[in-house]
């Protein structure tokens, strides 16, 4: 009883200083992701729990066998890899600024279709860009002081002096024995002669031109301020930033993630005060390199409209894609910001696809009204490729020929002037005859058959395409196979003349275990139409493969090339788990056991669980008692023979005793002696009502299972090891008890039969 009440008490102690984590352990471990649990098994370890304590404090506060198997598996893992991947997470989200992959759109969530990309769009995709000035450059001449810059004012010459100063929220800056001096909304330029006009009274060299007395004045830019603007409209993002004085406005617009799909890139406006000071087309930046050197102040809005009109350029430009255009801009506006024509498109005629009311018709521009026209939204603009087939001046020649292609046809006007041009027939030229193909207004509709020794005096006109027919062009639907101790066993297409060294080496060679003294070749004589259906050939080779027999190989012939007698593959089984040198070990002989391989390659530690070893072969788990196994050597009943691939796991020792199923409430129990299952269950609060207790069952650590036994009405449960499993199966639900309304309805039938045998 005292030994209750102090476990107990020890118990309360330890989860008043780890309670509440390990209540988020529980609540996590079934909810959020592996990462998530880093920060609390730490804690857990800092504190000096075990595993075990951990497990137990979860057990006790309500949690699952499921959430203490998701525990255990997060505690064993490593922390460095926890953390590695943690961190690795961490690096991703570390700044929101100007990361446009939060602005999700709905569109992705549905079935992907090709996007059509806008001009201009992949500057504010491109992850290389860094969304913040350059700090460490001359300060831009139109670039307007405002409060919170610091400044750096220099005097050297017949005086010499420096006054680090900043802005004030009320725009001046303070020297001494002067009064302040506003410089809010000046150009460096503008300061400096402020400066210089304020300083004169106090250093009088500052006006003078005589070298000996004059004294120099440079101001310059230590530190832009920080201002707060506003970006809002047709963006990624929308929303309030904080951003450096050097920002401009293509730095503000990369941090919310440029224009939106409908959102205007022509027409970006600078609003100041409610009013607007500036109008910035980027396709100047995107097309001429002229960047918007507009540099924002303190509470500006960046207001970025819908687009008035925006076409698609189909084919023919060398940039394809959306382009958003202005009201008036013609044709050769947009050959500008395009890039112009592609080399293969016919220059002369502009096609334009364009929605008229409830219907689509075609406009085609000529080249001289190019600057009269303008675009409607919606038109799909393309000039037409040419078709690259239809080259004047040509002709062709292919197949069996030494040089194919194309010629020119003012130099081969015949089909004699053509061959040589191709430098002559090659050895595979099958037949006396070729085939002239000949266009008719682009259409490839007449073939003429030509008599190579006859018709070489044919005139060839344009784009006349002349075959010279092949062997090759002849298709023998015929193979042989050659398998066995060959590097790549494999199936060939046959070639009259095959021999057997060619297929061989056709394979890759022989293996190291090939015989070569035994090479059979199977050959179908069904077709003679005698009794057998197949001829067995034995050829031998010597050491370079010729076989002492020449054998005409024939198609659909098998060869097999054979290993040497009693040959046998090596075979293997592995060691894991507690022991002193687990590994990949052979299996030696044909009547190899687990006994022979225990006693050859295993040594035990102190922690290894001899009782609970097991077998896993071809993913199923073999039991072997290997107290008994050892002890009663290789003819125990418990021994048996290894097969390739078997692994052989001895597992550490484990004092506890999972219960599971239907129970009170799963838990983990420990164990110093043998108890029987009831005594377990009864650890963790008996059965429910839903229990089948005379099906509870134990599964041992080696995998044995043992089932409670039934006699009568007395129930022999079997017996709990350390490192055991106690399992409770649930009653189905077609054992619950019957229901009223089933009840009701027996009856019903019952009294049914009763009146019908009555009146017989």
């Amino acid at each position: 009883m005292i030994k209750k009440i102090f476990f107990i008490a020890f118990l309360f102690l330890s989860f008043n200083s780890f309670g509440q984590d390990i209540d988020e352990l529980r609540k996590k471990a079934s909810t959020s992701s592996d990462n998530e649990l880093v920060v609390f098994i730490k804690k857990a370890k800092d504190q000096g729990l075990s595993l075990m304590d951990a497990e137990k404090q979860l057990i006790l506060i309500g949690g699952k066998a499921k959430e203490v198997k998701k525990l255990r598996d997060l505690w064993n893992k490593k922390i460095s890899e926890m953390e590695a991947s943690k961190d690795e997470s961490d690096d991703k989200i570390q700044s929101k600024f100007g990361d446009t992959d939060n602005f999700e759109k709905d569109s992705l969530e549905v079935d992907v279709v090709e996007e059509k990309k806008r001009f201009g769009s992949d500057f504010f995709k491109n992850k290389n860009i860094v969304e913040t000035p350059q700090l460490f450059v001359a300060t831009p001449s139109d670039y307007r002081l405002g409060p919170g810059d610091e400044l750096l004012i220099n005097l050297y010459g017949a005086s010499e002096n420096s006054y680090p100063v900043q802005i004030s929220r009320n725009g001046n800056v303070k020297l001494d024995r002067m009064d302040p001096i506003y410089l809010s909304g000046l150009s460096i330029k503008s300061a400096s002669k402020r400066l210089k006009s304020r300083l004169s009274k106090i250093y009088t060299g500052l006006n003078s031109s005589d070298p000996i007395e004059k004294v120099d004045l440079e101001l310059s830019l230590q530190k832009a301020r920080s201002i707060v603007i506003n970006i809002t409209g047709q963006v990624e993002g929308p929303g309030t930033y904080t951003i450096s004085g050097f920002s401009s406005v293509l730095n503000a617009l990369y941090a919310a993630g440029g224009p939106n799909e409908i959102g205007t890139y022509r027409d970006i406006k600078i609003l100041r005060n409610g009013k607007t000071v500036y109008s910035i087309d980027l396709y100047d930046y995107f097309a001429n390199g002229k960047y918007p050197n507009v540099y924002l102040r303190d509470q500006d809005v960046i207001l970025v409209k819908p687009y008035e009109a925006e076409i698609e350029l189909l084919e023919g430009f060398k940039q394809l894609g959306l382009f958003e255009v202005k009201k008036n801009e013609s044709v050769i506006d947009l050959l500008k910001l395009s890039g112009g024509v592609t080399s293969n498109a016919f220059k002369g005629k502009v096609f334009i696809e364009r929605y008229d009311d409830f219907s689509k018709k075609m406009v085609e521009i000529e080249k001289e009204d190019f600057l009269n026209n303008s675009f409607f939204d919606g038109d799909i603009v393309l000039f037409k490729e040419i078709n690259n087939d239809n080259i004047s001046g040509l002709v062709k020649i292919g197949g069996a020929v030494n040089i194919s292609g194309k010629f020119q046809l003012e130099k081969n006007n015949t089909v004699a002037e053509l061959i040589n041009s191709a430098k002559g027939f090659s050895f595979d030229k099958f037949g006396a005859n070729g085939i002239l193909f000949r266009n008719n207004k682009g259409l490839q509709n007449q073939s003429i058959s030509i008599d190579l020794n006859n018709d070489l005096s044919f005139k060839l006109i344009n784009n006349d395409s002349l075959y010279i027919p092949s062997s090759k062009d002849i298709l023998f639907d015929e193979s042989i196979e050659i398998k066995g101790e060959v590097n790549f066993p494999k199936e060939i297409d046959f070639k009259y003349g095959f021999t057997i060294t060619d297929l061989i080496i056709m394979s890759g060679g022989l293996t190291p275990y090939a015989n070569p003294k035994d090479i059979r070749i199977f050959r179908n004589i069904s077709k003679l139409g005698g009794e057998n259906v197949t001829k067995e050939i034995i050829v031998q080779l010597d050491e370079n493969l010729i076989p002492n027999n020449k054998i005409v190989l024939q198609p659909d012939d098998i060869v097999t090339v054979n290993t040497f007698s009693y040959r046998k593959e090596n075979e293997f089984y592995s060691i894991k788990g507690e022991v002193a040198l687990p590994g990949l070990y052979s299996i030696k002989n044909q009547n190899y056991s687990v006994y022979n391989a225990l006693k050859d390659n295993v040594e035990f530690l102190n922690s290894s669980s001899v009782s609970g070893i097991s077998i896993l072969r071809d993913s199923i788990r073999i039991p072997v008692n290997g107290t008994k196994l050892i002890s009663q050597g290789s003819n125990s009943k418990y021994n048996f023979e290894l097969v390739s691939g078997d692994v052989i796991v001895v597992p550490p020792i484990n004092n506890t005793v999972v219960v599971s199923g239907e129970v009170q409430q799963e838990g983990i129990i420990n164990i110093d002696r043998p108890i029987n299952a009831k005594a377990a269950i009864d650890n963790v609060g008996g059965f429910t009502n839903k229990s089948v207790k005379k099906e509870v069952y134990v599964e041992y650590q080696n995998g044995l299972r043992k089932v409670t036994k039934n006699f009568l009405f007395f129930k022999f449960y079997p017996r709990v090891y350390a490192g055991s499993k106690v399992v409770v199966p649930e009653k189905p639900e077609n054992e619950q008890k019957t229901s009223v309304g089933e009840i009701v309805g027996y009856t019903t039938s019952l009294v049914s039969i009763i009146a019908l045998i009555k009146s017989f």
